[in-house]
C-alpha cells in the first residue's frame, strides 16, 4: 500500500480558532506538480490561509513533515527549522491576540490592513491587492498593480449598475467583459472602458482568481460560476493572450545592432549628448538579450556576487526577479560571459566591486518596490524609445522592438540554432519539475553554455568563392583546420 503523503507540518488550537501550517493543494495549477505552503486558520466553518513559505511538491514538504531532529545533514532542514520557526510566531500571535479571536482580528494582525468592515466581493478583491503588495518583501508588487487596475476597469464600466456585498452574477462579468472590448459610455455620454485583448484576458483571470478566493471563503457557493471557454456552455469565456511569435530579431539583425554599438555608428545629426543616452540604452537592450533575455527588473538587480569571482569573472549567476518567490526560491540562472557581452559590460557596466550593482543606473539607489517599479519603467521606456530611433536613423528599419523582444529573441534564435529545448528552458529560468538534488547540481557545464551562447550572434567574417581562389595554400589550410575545429 502506497504511504499517504502529510500535507499538515503541524497544527495546534487556541480558544476557538485552530491554526495549522499546511501545503495547500485547493487550486492546482496546470502543468505544475508545486503547491503553496499557508498557514490556516478556522473558526466555525470559515478559514483564511495566509502564505508563508514558497512553494513545494507534496513529496518534498511531506519529506519536511517526517525529518527527525538528528536529521541535521539533510538539503530539508533549513526548511523544516523555518517552518518551526514561522509556526512558533503564529503561536505567540494568537496567544497574543486573546480570547474571542475573529478571522478579522487574525487578517488585521499579519496584514495591518483593517479587514473589520463587512465583506463584500470588493473587500475580498482589495484583500488580494494587500497580499500582493505585502507578501514576499513586495517582490509582488507589480501583481497588485494589475489586480487594483482590473477592480477599477470594473467599477468604472458598472458605473451604473454598481455591485453591493456579494450581490454578483455571471451577467455583471459578461457586461464588464463586453465593456473592455467594445467600450460603454459613461454618465456624459462619453465612451470609455475600452482596453486591449490581452489586457481584458489578464483582468478576467484576475477576477477570476478573485471568484475563486470568494467560493473558498464560503461566499458565492449558491451562484452559477461565470467563466468557461466551452462555447455550449454561454458563459464568460477568458481570450487567450498574443504568441508574440513574430515579435524578436534574428541573429543576423541582433548582430547588426552589436556592429552599430560597437562602431558607435550614430548620426552626427542627432542633438548634443542623445548619441550617448542612445549608446547605453543600445547596451542595455544588447545586455537583456546576451544575458539569456532577462528583463530590465532582473538587469536592475543584477549584482558582482562571490559566484562572478568564483567563476573567474566568466559567468553571472541570480535568480529571476519574477520567481524568485515561488518553487522553492526560485531557479538559480548562470549567465555565461561570451567576449560580445564582456565589451558591452566594459562600455556601460559599473566597476566590478563584489556584491555591487552591474547596472546601478537603472535603480539609481532606489529601494523601496514602488519605487524601483518606476524606475524599471523608465527605463524599459528609454530603451525602447532609443532603441527604435537607431533602428529607424541608423539601419533604416521599419520595426519598433522592445525590451520584451530581447527575451523572445533569446529563446527564438536559440532554437532555430537548434540548441537543446532542456538548455534554453533553464537558461532562461522558466518552471520546471527539479527534485531538490537537482536543484544544486548545474546539468550543463560552463563550457557548454559558452559554446550555445555564442550562437545568439554571428560575428565570422563571410567568406565568399572569390575570396578562397585569391588564398595561398597555407591559408585554405588554416580556414579547414579551422572548420574542422569547430566541428
Amino acid at each position: 500500500m502506497v504511504k499517504k503523503l502529510d500535507t499538515t507540518y503541524k497544527s495546534a488550537r487556541f480558544g476557538n480558532c485552530t491554526y495549522a501550517l499546511i501545503l495547500d493543494k485547493r487550486h492546482p495549477k496546470k502543468d505544475r506538480n508545486t503547491f503553496p505552503v499557508a498557514m490556516r486558520y478556522t473558526i466555525g466553518r470559515r478559514s483564511w490561509y495566509n502564505y508563508v513559505a514558497g512553494e513545494f511538491t507534496e513529496e518534498d514538504f511531506s519529506r519536511v513533515c517526517n525529518l527527525s531532529a538528528k536529521a541535521v545533514r539533510s538539503e530539508l532542514y533549513e526548511k523544516k527549522l523555518e517552518f518551526d520557526a514561522i509556526f512558533e510566531a503564529q503561536v505567540e500571535l494568537t496567544e497574543r491576540l486573546g480570547n474571542g479571536l475573529t478571522l478579522d482580528r487574525i487578517k488585521t494582525a499579519i496584514t495591518g490592513v483593517d479587514t473589520s468592515k463587512e465583506a463584500s466581493f470588493f473587500s475580498v478583491w482589495q484583500d488580494r491587492i494587500n497580499f500582493f503588495r505585502t507578501n514576499n518583501n513586495g517582490e509582488q508588487y507589480t501583481t497588485a498593480e494589475s489586480y487594483e487596475c482590473a477592480m477599477k476597469s470594473f467599477q468604472r464600466i458598472l458605473w451604473n449598475r454598481p455591485i453591493t456585498g456579494f450581490k454578483i452574477g455571471k451577467e455583471d462579468i459578461e457586461y464588464w467583459s463586453n465593456g473592455m472590448q467594445n467600450g460603454v459610455l459613461d454618465e456624459n455620454g462619453k465612451e470609455i472602458g475600452k482596453i486591449r485583448e490581452a489586457t481584458r484576458g489578464l483582468y478576467l483571470r484576475n477576477c477570476r482568481a478573485v471568484w475563486n478566493e470568494c467560493v473558498s471563503l464560503g461566499y458565492l457557493t449558491n451562484q452559477e460560476y461565470p467563466f468557461s471557454n466551452v462555447k455550449k456552455k454561454k458563459l464568460v469565456a477568458i481570450p487567450v493572450g498574443d504568441t508574440r511569435k513574430d515579435r524578436y530579431l534574428n541573429v543576423q539583425q541582433m548582430t547588426e545592432l552589436y556592429r552599430v554599438f560597437i562602431e558607435k555608428r550614430y548620426p552626427d545629426t542627432w542633438k548634443k549628448g542623445y548619441a550617448e543616452k542612445a549608446h547605453y540604452s543600445l547596451g542595455l537592450f544588447l545586455a537583456q538579450y546576451l544575458c539569456n533575455g532577462f528583463n530590465m527588473a532582473d538587469a536592475g538587480e543584477l549584482k558582482y556576487s562571490q559566484f562572478y569571482f568564483n567563476s573567474g569573472r566568466k559567468a553571472f549567476n541570480f535568480k529571476r526577479v519574477k520567481t524568485r518567490h515561488s518553487t522553492e526560491g526560485g531557479v538559480e540562472i548562470t549567465i555565461p560571459i561570451i567576449e560580445p557581452l564582456q565589451k558591452v559590460l566594459d562600455e556601460i557596466a559599473a566597476e566590478s566591486v563584489l556584491n555591487g550593482f552591474v547596472f546601478p543606473e537603472i535603480l539609481n539607489g532606489a529601494t523601496h518596490k514602488a519605487d524601483k517599479r518606476k524606475r524599471i519603467s523608465q527605463e524599459n521606456s528609454n530603451v525602447q524609445d532609443r532603441v527604435i530611433k537607431i533602428c529607424h536613423d541608423v539601419l533604416h528599419w521599419e520595426i519598433r522592438p522592445s525590451g520584451t523582444w530581447c527575451r523572445h529573441s533569446y529563446g527564438t534564435n536559440l532554437t532555430h540554432a537548434q540548441v537543446e529545448e532542456r538548455y534554453i528552458s533553464q537558461s532562461m529560468g522558466h518552471a520546471t519539475e527539479m527534485s531538490i538534488t537537482e536543484r544544486y547540481i548545474a546539468q550543463f557545464p560552463l563550457e557548454t553554455m559558452f559554446e550555445y551562447n555564442n550562437k545568439l550572434l554571428d560575428l565570422e567574417p563571410k567568406v565568399t568563392e572569390e575570396d578562397v581562389m585569391s588564398m595561398t595554400e597555407q591559408q585554405k589550410t588554416d580556414m579547414l583546420l579551422k572548420l574542422l575545429a569547430k566541428n
